[in-house]
């Protein structure tokens, strides 16, 4: 494994002399380290890597991002790749329900009224009970509905079935 040293130091147009106020390390030993000829510490790496602007793991070979993330960074990268794919999988999901017409529960007891546009109302009071539904003058109570008579198709017996 070959480190980067001299390489980066080329791409950015530096010499080892460049880099000594940078770093406190001789041009010499920056040399040594660049050659293998030394084993730097992790102190040396670091500073080697902070004044060439580029990752540690970079600058000694083990990553091929010059860049290093930090761990905010990479648990937002990962954060927005498990985004974007819980997003395609609910659109590839939920687009086809979208269509899916779920319809109310019918009610297993009382009256059902048909009206002339075709809407059903159920009220829970029993059928035979139609004194209970309230006619004022035109109109029908029911539950929460107010209906014109007018406009009643049929009152049917809910029955279990």
């Amino acid at each position: 494994m070959q480190n980067r040293i001299d390489e980066v130091l080329k791409a950015q147009g530096k010499t080892y002399e460049d880099m000594v106020s940078l770093t406190g390390i001789s041009d010499y030993a920056i040399g040594n380290i660049a050659h293998g000829r030394d084993d730097a510490t992790l102190g040396a790496w670091l500073s080697l890597a902070r004044a060439l602007h580029v990752s540690p793991a970079y600058l000694v070979g083990w990553s091929d991002e010059e860049e290093e993330q930090s761990s905010v960074e990479k648990q937002q990268h990962w954060y927005d790749i498990q985004m974007g794919q819980l997003k395609d999988y609910a659109d590839n999901m939920v687009e086809p329900l979208k269509n899916i017409k779920i319809p109310a529960p019918t009610p297993t007891h009382g009256v059902k009224v048909t009206l002339d546009d075709g809407q059903v109302i159920y009220d829970s009071r029993e059928y035979e009970d139609l004194d209970a539904y309230s006619f004022a003058g035109e109109w029908l109570h029911l539950a929460s509905h107010s209906v014109a008579i007018k406009h009643i198709v049929s009152i049917e017996k809910v029955e279990e079935g």
